[in-house]
């Protein structure tokens, strides 16, 4: 096992790994695995240069997508936002490794293109990037914000990821830089379009970083892709709706092929 990557192991039963989103780290779904623990064996990652796992210099998207594959169990994936184009690449590079997908808030593209337009705009991002150089701390906190803007209890909900966050590790500038890079430029339409396991996306209609317009769009990549849109959920719906997230993965996991 690579040293410099931590991996988390909680409950018993199917495996389903986590991936977390840009800034963030594996403690952001504590919520998510104090309801599923006792259905699922959760394998949590903090992806390079977060949490508690080493930044390397140099690595590129698909150096960490080696150093995961590497790691990672046979199980079925989760991947939170960013997270869920590592989850996407590796569900179709290592098909008989994971046999589910499921996309938590995730744009297989992440920035406009002319042929998909929901997902945000070039000079949005342009501006958070360089908010990032000039302080990634306010950065952050300016995201953690975002996640949750227009959700009930959203000040409260705020308070919770800022803690877990904190507690989890801070993140590495140069892999919050890398990140960015990684959304900005990868696109992973064409490997979902080829997925032939079993694919849920969860979306938020509230939403501010991955439009919910998207879903038409991920069942024409991909007719086999089943959506489901929170009307009340933002970015992060596994902790402001932790229990409709978790009868959705319950129901789809299990229904889903071994």
């Amino acid at each position: 096992m690579n040293q410099d990557i931590r991996l988390y192991q909680e409950g018993s039963g199917i495996p389903l790994t986590l991936l977390h989103g840009w800034g963030m780290n594996s403690a952001i779904f504590d919520p998510l695995v104090d309801s599923l623990a006792g259905d699922f064996k959760i394998i949590r990652v903090d992806l390079p240069g977060h949490g508690q796992s080493i930044w390397q210099d140099g690595m590129s998207f698909n150096n960490q997508l080696e150093v995961l594959a590497d790691i990672l169990p046979e199980s079925n994936l989760l991947g939170w936002s960013m997270g869920g184009l590592f989850a996407i690449n590796l569900a179709n590079r290592f098909p008989q490794r994971f046999s589910s997908l499921t996309l938590a808030c995730c744009n297989p593209c992440f920035v406009q293109q002319p042929d998909w337009n929901c997902a945000v705009e070039q000079v949005v991002f342009d501006e958070f990037s360089q908010s990032l150089i000039d302080d990634w701390q306010t950065t952050i906190r300016r995201f953690v914000g975002l996640q949750l803007h227009g959700v009930i209890n959203a000040r409260e909900l705020i308070r919770q990821i800022t803690a877990l966050l904190v507690r989890g590790g801070s993140p590495h500038p140069d892999a919050l830089r890398m990140g960015l890079q990684i959304l900005l430029s990868h696109d992973a339409r064409k490997e979902l379009a080829e997925l032939r396991q079993p694919v849920l996306s969860i979306l938020g209609r509230r939403d501010m970083l991955v439009p919910s317009s998207q879903a038409q769009h991920l069942q024409l990549l991909n007719p086999k892709i089943r959506v489901e849109c929170l009307a009340q959920s933002g970015h992060a719906p596994f902790v402001s709706h932790t229990e409709s997230v978790s009868e959705l993965l319950r129901e789809f996991i299990k229904s889903s092929p071994a």
